[in-house]
């Protein structure tokens, strides 16, 4: 009797407290992955993952904020995943930013520029909230799949804002107009040239912040007699990045001296 009395005991005391579901991970789909920007003078990449959930358990799934291992190109990163409320068997789609800190991601950043498929996989554990307990789901892989983003280097417009002389020396003003998500720095010769003759020359290096205009002055000494003719600024410039980016940007601009 003393025995019975204790089996019943113990049962109602399992029925106090729920037992721990361990629900099936949810089937993940990768839909987009997007380059936002790519700033060297920040010194961080930024990439959109969007993702499509399916919970296949016939219990509504609400997952918290859950930090996951992501790979791109070899190299590791995290991302963190935010909360969602997952319906049995409905899809929902969330979008998280993927931050690639540039001196780490270098090979991969230059993968995507270039638009080579790129290895990217995720990765972890999924947080559930089931009741009043916070449940792990996996560790299981949501990606493992090859990445392009879609990205065409715009040249920069350079616009002459400024010619003047000052004691012997030619002051150069260029604005530059960055169309790109990504930035970079604009170096090499750019030479004034007086009717058709080069008579002056200097190296520029402009730093060109992602989709913004920004300006530089350089200083350029008379090399000869400058003659008379149209005043022209001749920009053979290189855009780049180390390691990840370079393109020619090559401008003849029209001005005059005042």
């Amino acid at each position: 009797m003393k025995r019975f009395a204790l089996l019943l005991s113990l049962a109602f005391l399992a029925g106090c407290f729920p037992q721990q579901v361990r629900p099936q991970p949810p089937q993940v789909e990768l839909v987009s992955f997007t380059l936002v920007s790519l700033d060297p003078f920040t010194g961080f990449a930024d990439l959109d993952v969007r993702l499509r959930l399916t919970n296949p358990n016939g219990f509504t799934l609400p997952l918290l904020d859950s930090t996951l291992s992501a790979e791109l190109a070899g190299a590791g990163f995290s991302l963190t995943l935010p909360a969602l409320e997952l319906p049995s068997n409905t899809p929902r789609e969330t979008q998280a930013r993927l931050r690639v800190p540039i001196a780490q991601g270098v090979q991969a950043l230059a993968s995507l520029v270039s638009g080579r498929p790129t290895r990217f996989r995720l990765q972890g554990e999924l947080q559930a909230r089931l009741g009043p307990v916070n449940v792990p789901i996996g560790p299981f892989t949501l990606v493992d799949r090859d990445v392009t983003v879609s990205f065409s280097f715009i040249p920069p417009a350079l616009r002459l804002v400024e010619i003047r002389f000052e004691g012997g020396v030619f002051k150069l003003v260029l604005e530059v107009q960055n169309p790109n998500p990504i930035g970079f720095n604009l170096e090499g010769p750019v030479r004034l040239l007086i009717g058709g003759r080069s008579v002056a020359e200097a190296n520029a290096q402009i730093a060109s912040r992602p989709g913004s205009a920004s300006r530089g002055e350089l200083s350029v000494r008379l090399q000869g007699f400058p003659g008379l003719g149209n005043v022209q600024v001749q920009a053979n410039l290189v855009a780049r990045i180390p390691g990840i980016l370079e393109r020619p940007v090559v401008q003849l601009l029209e001005g005059a001296p005042r």
